[in-house]
């Protein structure tokens, strides 16, 4: 117990002694978004901006540093579940960025280089549990096997990218009619 609050200590201390953060209610009147940058009373803000369900429970929490997005963001569903959890550097998205449905299972799962591009895999999910999408990027190019499925779990799209070039399954519907003995496309 003498150790619990002893690290409490230190934390409060560490904490207290660095530059002051705010922390802002998504609401205010003084938050403006120019560019990409966040302003609070015409200055780039820095701290914790967050918005809040009626029933005062967490909706969204977003660390901001020099006026953009820097460390995590985080939002809530209204059951108190994690809806997505994101991070970013000086604005730009890194890392993996993941979200999930009110019951818990997930949404999607992306991963991002340091400079904002897709660069792993992409995955997102129905909300019935049944997967959409798995995708692979390298610096934001797809690479590899590429598939995405219908809500009913029948392949919609199944081809792989090599060297900037797809094979197999593509997916895509036509959106023209191709008449023969015509030169034209209708």
């Amino acid at each position: 117990m003498k150790l619990f609050k002893l690290l409490f200590l230190v934390v409060i201390l560490l904490v207290g002694c660095g530059e002051e953060m705010q922390t802002l209610p998504k609401n205010s009147s003084d938050l403006q978004l120019e560019n990409g940058v966040l302003f609070y009373k015409a200055e780039p803000f820095e701290g914790i901006l967050f918005e809040k369900y009626e029933d005062r429970s967490f909706k969204k929490q977003i660390s901001y540093t020099n006026g953009r997005k820097n460390g995590i963001e985080e939002w809530w569903h209204k059951n108190g579940q994690l809806s997505q959890k994101r991070y970013y550097s000086k604005g730009i998205k890194v890392k993996k960025h993941q979200g999930w449905w009110e019951d818990g299972r997930p949404k999607f799962e992306y991963h991002f280089n340091e400079e904002g591009a897709y660069h792993g895999k992409r995955k997102e999910w129905y909300r019935n549990g049944q997967i959409v999408r798995d995708f692979n990027y390298f610096d934001g190019k797809e690479v590899g096997k590429q598939r995405m499925w219908t809500d009913a779990g029948k392949i919609r799209a199944n081809y792989e990218v090599k060297d900037g070039e797809r094979y197999g399954l593509i997916g895509l519907k036509k959106c023209y009619t191709v008449t023969i003995n015509e030169n034209e496309l209708q």
